[in-house]
């Protein structure tokens, strides 16, 4: 879809100067005074650079901002108002630009005829294709106040874990940073001059201070290309994981085995998937389409490629507990508990009380993550700082027995 560069006036009489898409020109112009701006000059932007403009913009909407949308959304829904007067309405009370705008185009082509569900199909990137699949179904069943609740809901539910791993996080990276930059320290400074008054006094050094000397050595020599080697395997990592989806999923793989962090991202998975299914389940998607797209929305590429058997499982007149289970991935309790749901006709509350459950999981993990990782680096940095002691120790004690000797 093209992309323009528009100069307008709007109705205070200010210049704007703002991108567009719009699939033409006359389009634009419709757009262009349903916004009330007065266009000045209109140019064509290379369609690249429009994207990586759009882009670029729609990246300000954080989840926040989605959970106060959706929120809202609800109430307009429930309160009557047609939709696309309660959608302009709705972006001339928001702060954040992105938002606003989003609402606006929403909010036209809602007006221009195009059903809520397919004006916001547009920004399923931004919105999640879960929350646009919701919706859609909600358009269709008449329950939009109700979807619009549920996925608020949803984006509070994962805000809320996202904050407190953040916060658990905090103590644990601020003692990691500040013992690795006490190490450094140790290795690139205190040492060497450790190093040089051994040499002058002529002592002979143990093994193991020969050992942490040259570590100190190799260290003080090579810091930077170590810095360039390590930032460098970070990035090709990074590059690695999102062009090659064999290394994305070894390395999602390996970060399941991963002590404390297996723990977060297993629980997280399974109240993901519960959580999800039970919302397209209860919004009347087909089960191979909320199947599809659980699998597209899932970034962990084991639970995604155990979401593709299992679709492929059902596709073949299988049941979802028993693929489930032939994956190996989802633990004893949620492969029974589905099973029963899907023996009684109720699913949807077992996926209920199974997201429930991994999210009180989760929430306790995250209280206690900093406890659990503490033990592991005070024993870290404990082994560290005891090998450099007595590696200094060692060669002081022969100094002084040396001297005894001599009296």
């Amino acid at each position: 879809m093209p992309y323009y560069m528009v100069r307008a006036i709007d109705n205070a009489g200010r210049e704007v100067t703002r991108s567009f898409e719009a699939e033409d020109e006359v389009h634009l112009l419709s757009f262009l005074e349903f916004l009330n701006l007065t266009p000045i000059k209109i140019s064509k932007r290379p369609e690249l650079l429009g994207q990586i403009s759009r882009a670029l913009h729609f990246r300000k909407i954080k989840r926040k901002d989605l959970i106060d949308l959706f929120e809202n959304l609800h109430l307009l829904a429930q309160s009557g108002i047609p939709l696309g007067v309660g959608l302009w309405d709705l972006a001339e009370d928001i702060e954040n630009p992105a938002v606003r705008d989003m609402l606006h185009d929403i909010a036209y082509r809602v007006q221009s005829g195009l059903s809520i569900s397919s004006a916001m199909a547009r920004y399923e990137n931004v919105l999640g294709p879960i929350a646009v699949n919701l919706i859609r179904i909600g358009e269709e069943t008449g329950s939009l106040d109700r979807v619009f609740k549920d996925i608020s809901d949803h984006y509070a539910r994962i805000e809320e874990f996202v904050s407190k791993v953040k916060q658990a996080l905090i103590y644990p990276a601020f003692a990691l940073v500040t013992i690795t930059g006490a190490l450094i320290f140790w290795m690139v400074y205190v040492l060497p001059k450790l190093a040089e008054l051994f040499k002058g006094l002529n002592v002979q050094l143990p093994a193991i201070t020969l050992f942490v000397l040259g570590m100190s050595e190799f260290v003080k020599e090579y810091i930077t290309l170590i810095f360039i080697v390590f930032v460098g395997l970070a990035v090709l990592i990074a590059v690695l994981r999102k062009k090659n989806e064999r290394f994305r999923y070894m390395t999602d793989k390996l970060l399941l085995k991963i002590p404390v962090i297996n723990m977060v991202l297993r629980n997280f998975n399974f109240a993901f998937f519960s959580e999800y299914m039970r919302l397209m389940i209860n919004a009347g998607v087909p089960l191979l389409d909320t199947l599809q797209t659980l699998q597209d929305s899932i970034n962990n590429r084991v639970f995604k490629r155990a979401v593709a058997f299992i679709k492929e499982h059902v596709s073949a007149g299988g049941s979802i507990s028993s693929g489930m289970r032939q994956t190996k991935v989802f633990p004893s309790l949620m492969v029974r508990m589905v099973a029963v749901g899907e023996e009684t006709g109720g699913l949807d509350d077992q996926l209920n009380y199974l997201a429930t459950y991994y999210y009180n999981k989760l929430d306790y993990i995250t209280q206690n993550i900093a406890k659990i990782i503490e033990p592991v680096i005070i024993i870290t940095v404990g082994l560290f700082m005891a090998l450099i002691m007595v590696s200094l120790l060692l060669p002081i004690y022969d100094l002084i027995s040396q001297i005894g000797r001599q009296f």
